[in-house]
């Protein structure tokens, strides 16, 4: 018998989805017109947007690190966050380095403050044919993190950086891409590394060979053990009396969940070196372009395609009222399969915890 012998490889284009719904709804192909695209299109978006509300898809998870500066109150999250599903502060540590690289760059001392506390007020800037900064140690070190701060005064700079290993400060390795981010000025980047070896040499490089990139410090650090972070709602955070007490340790936090999404963080920062690990719930995509895929498991497509298929229905002008609910009917039944699918199959228990208001 023959066989495909490939997973994966079908693609739902954005185009596909809306002309399939518009043949369940009984139109043909020559009566869909670009307004009715165009209906389609945002009848998809009000669904996907709304699937957040039925509770959390295990897709749409995302693992976070963030850093804040001494005294800073408020974390600024990606604006499609919809909640934080768990928080943690980080104990950060940052093993002595023996050297700053380039040894012929005079600002790159600067970037890795030994004294605990990163100086913010420094600087440093690469140059074209030492793209980069770096640091050695005197004994083989393993990195579990790296965190850079942006130097970006009165406006925002984009830093496209590759992480780079070396055991010489000769051969170089790229052993991990840091995604490309946009900063102002003092904002910290963190990565979580894929941490399986130890070296002596560490460098961030830039991507973009055309042009130089400046920063205020540098971190290639350790951190000995992660903290459960204490969610606040409203009122308890309102009514602490000193919201401004600082701390080495931020361990409770109120998740403001507006439009533009703010985290308040208790107590605040007493040092530029804090850190925090985020699993975010996140809004879906855009629905982009008719040639676009949706960005969703393939699992979720069969009720999602259902689902246009009835709302679609619904506006269209004559369309036989048992086909409406028999559309309805198989939405229902495809999301219910859909989501008691979407779960990460673990053993559950339930433990009783008070230690936040007891300790």
């Amino acid at each position: 018998m023959a066989y495909s012998g490939t997973y994966d490889k079908t693609q739902i284009t954005v185009d596909q989805l809306i002309s399939y719904a518009y043949r369940d709804a009984g139109k043909t192909a020559e009566e869909i017109t670009p307004e009715y695209i165009n209906a389609g299109k945002q009848a998809l978006f009000y669904i996907l947007q709304n699937s957040v509300n039925r509770g959390i898809n295990i897709w749409l998870q995302q693992w976070v690190v963030m850093g804040a500066q001494t005294n800073q109150q408020i974390l600024t999250m990606p604006t499609n966050t919809v909640d934080v599903l768990e928080a943690n502060w980080i104990y950060i540590t940052n093993p002595n380095i023996a050297d700053a690289l380039p040894a012929d760059n005079t600002g790159a001392p600067g970037l890795f403050d030994q004294s605990g506390n990163a100086n913010l007020s420094l600087h440093a800037t690469s140059t074209l044919s030492k793209n980069w900064f770096g640091a050695a140690y005197q004994q083989q070190t393993r990195v579990f993190y790296v965190g850079f701060n942006a130097y970006s005064p009165d406006t925002t700079t984009t830093y496209e950086l590759d992480l780079q290993v070396s055991n010489d400060g000769i051969n170089w390795e790229t052993w991990q891409s840091c995604p490309t981010v946009t900063l102002s000025d003092y904002e910290w980047s963190y990565v979580s590394l894929n941490v399986s070896q130890q070296f002596y040499f560490y460098r961030l490089i830039n991507r973009n060979t055309s042009s130089t990139f400046s920063l205020r410090a540098i971190q290639f650090a350790q951190s000995q053990q992660t903290i459960p972070m204490a969610r606040l709602n409203r009122t308890d955070y309102f009514d602490l009396p000193n919201k401004n007490f600082p701390s080495q340790r931020s361990l409770q936090f109120w998740f403001n969940r507006q439009v533009d999404p703010q985290m308040y963080l208790w107590p605040i920062p007493s040092n530029n070196y804090q850190a925090f690990q985020f699993i975010l719930e996140m809004q879906p995509q855009d629905v982009g372009q008719l040639s676009d895929n949706l960005y969703m498991p393939d699992r979720w497509l069969p009720y999602i395609q259902s689902a246009l298929s009835h709302k679609l229905a619904l506006q269209i002008p004559g369309v036989d009222m048992s086909r409406i609910m028999y559309l309805e009917k198989l939405a229902l039944d495809l999301r219910t399969q859909a989501e008691e699918e979407d779960r990460d199959k673990s053993p559950i228990y339930f433990q009783p915890n008070i230690s936040y208001y007891t300790r």
